[in-house]
């Protein structure tokens, strides 16, 4: 199955092109630009070079979130309109599964975490043997202090890699709290990769998943900052 992936919900942008498990091409971008510019680029160029066009495409991926308010839409919105009308499947994945992938050979707990400020982050947590994970909860907006108490109070033993956009500040505000236990994974590992999207999908229409391109939607985990600012003003108003 020829599969074509994208995540663009941080910063770090990444498009992949992968036959089932095998990685035939991947295209990641950290240049700041918007993925606005740079997305469906990548996209035309991965398919170009490796031979392809979208129509050999059959399955679309995407990060569906959480992460930039921005970046979400501009990901789901590019996997519709290069799927629309094709009736091919269309799978939107976590974000913090496939960033939590970066650290699948590892033993331990693994601790994605996207930068949504205010000294909160979003999180999910795995349980990882070396070869495999567990998620060990639902993808979840938290304050970082809150991590720190859920991981020193269920986790104690246990060593915590972190990766994600949010993974240096999780770092700089709980490694005095858990010490050498904490541990920040390289700068390749922290980012994004469009081939583990690819394998987050992969996994998902195996398990008989079938969204199609009208179906596929963003997650959020919480309103965006316009919509609080909005709903603050109301409350104020009302009293």
């Amino acid at each position: 199955m020829l599969i074509l992936a994208l995540d663009s919900t941080a910063q770090v942008g990444s498009v992949a092109l992968c036959e089932d498990e095998r990685l035939i091409a991947e295209y990641t971008l950290n240049t700041g630009h918007t993925h606005s510019e740079t997305l469906l680029p990548m996209v035309e160029s991965v398919l170009k070079i490796a031979g392809y066009t979208v129509d050999d495409v059959e399955l679309f991926v995407c990060t569906a979130g959480p992460g930039s308010f921005t970046g979400v839409r501009i990901g789901a919105a590019t996997v519709k309109g290069i799927a629309f009308g094709k009736d091919t499947p269309c799978i939107g994945a976590s974000t913090l599964e496939a960033l939590a992938l970066n650290g699948v050979a590892l033993k331990g707990i693994l601790c994605p975490c996207m930068n949504a400020r205010r000294q909160q982050v979003y999180n999910a947590l795995y349980d990882c043997d070396g070869t495999t994970l567990t998620r060990l909860c639902e993808d979840r907006a938290l304050a970082i202090s809150e991590l720190g108490d859920e991981l020193t109070e269920k986790y104690p033993d246990r060593s915590v890699y972190l990766m994600g956009d949010g993974a240096n500040i999780t770092y700089d505000a709980l490694r005095d709290t858990l010490g050498d236990r904490l541990v920040l994974l390289p700068e390749r590992l922290i980012h994004q990769s469009g081939y583990n999207t690819a394998m987050c999908g992969l996994r998902l229409y195996r398990e008989g998943v079938r969204t199609t391109d009208a179906q596929l939607a963003p997650v959020y985990l919480r309103p965006s900052q316009a919509e609080r600012m909005r709903m603050e003003k109301l409350k104020n108003e009302s009293n």
